[in-house]
């Protein structure tokens, strides 16, 4: 790479396009024509020497070597930012986009109702709440910041514990008065199982259903926990359900305590980018949430 010709600007439009995705919504962030944001990206792919992109059916995703480059032109932004508030900003300075990854669960039922309270102490912010689909990778900076069941092993990603969240089996009073209780693991064989529609799964590790029982089927099988919460209060049958997607007036049954589980909820970030202070902003925010 020619780094001598390497200028801030053109790395604030690489830094847009990596972060969105897609060359007409970074061109919109940035003010500027696609026609044009494209040209600068043509122009530093050539000096660099390497693609930096590669195309999808969504639009642009980084290659290993466009992921080298966000992590040093990320380390260089948060020290620029940084700077910015040594010279008087303050809290109402934060600005810009983040992308926070999560879980549905944790996504509607803990993360957007608190949502106000992060926009409100920084009313020049801008969310984004994403899906966690299967290949998904932070370390490739498809999101600035992730919600993730259990803790992270890549060495460039930090944590925070959330906190626990609790799953056991429940089903409706209809559907047992139907079926008959359980009375062992066993039993599940001849019920009708609601559960995950496994190849969807960001993480076999998400499958608690099939962790508790080795031969579960989903007869109804849904890729929403949400749901599986829905269906099982339908009486369709019976589900490994979070608890704190459950409320008092659902009236569902707790069936075979000895299959409840436990899991955690971690916050996980890139380590070069915790001082940038849009994303330090939202790590402080979901900092303060709990599943429980």
């Amino acid at each position: 790479m020619q780094t001598k010709t390497f200028n801030w600007e053109e790395a604030r439009y690489f830094l847009a396009v990596a972060r969105s995705g897609t060359l007409g919504r970074a061109a919109e962030i940035l003010n500027i024509s696609t026609i044009t944001l494209s040209r600068h990206l043509s122009y530093l792919q050539q000096r660099t020497g390497t693609p930096l992109f590669t195309r999808h059916s969504k639009g642009l995703k980084l290659t290993d070597e466009g992921v080298r480059l966000m992590e040093y032109l990320e380390r260089a932004e948060a020290e620029i930012e940084a700077a910015g508030e040594i010279f008087g900003s303050d809290a109402n300075s934060v600005s810009g986009t983040v992308r926070i990854a999560s879980p549905e669960g944790f996504a509607l039922r803990v993360l957007t109702p608190n949502l106000g309270r992060l926009l409100e102490a920084n009313p020049d912010l801008r969310v984004e709440i994403v899906p966690q689909s299967r290949g998904f990778s932070l370390s490739r900076r498809e999101a600035d910041i992730a919600v993730m069941v259990g803790k992270p092993t890549e060495a460039k990603l930090d944590s925070i514990m959330l906190g626990t969240y609790s799953l056991g089996l429940f089903a409706s009073p209809e559907y047992l008065q139907r079926y008959g209780e359980p009375k062992s693991l066993d039993d599940l064989a001849r019920h009708r199982l609601v559960g995950y529609v496994e190849d969807l799964l960001f993480s076999d590790k998400l499958n608690i259903p099939r962790a508790v029982y080795s031969s579960w089927q989903s007869q109804a099988a849904i890729y929403s926990p949400i749901g599986q919460v829905e269906a099982v209060k339908a009486g369709v049958g019976i589900g490994m359900l979070h608890r704190f997607l459950l409320s008092p007036t659902d009236e569902l049954v707790h069936l075979l305590p000895e299959a409840d589980r436990e899991r955690e909820f971690y916050l996980v970030y890139h380590q070069s980018t915790e001082r940038i202070p849009r994303i330090r902003a939202a790590i402080e925010f979901l900092s303060s949430l709990s599943p429980e």
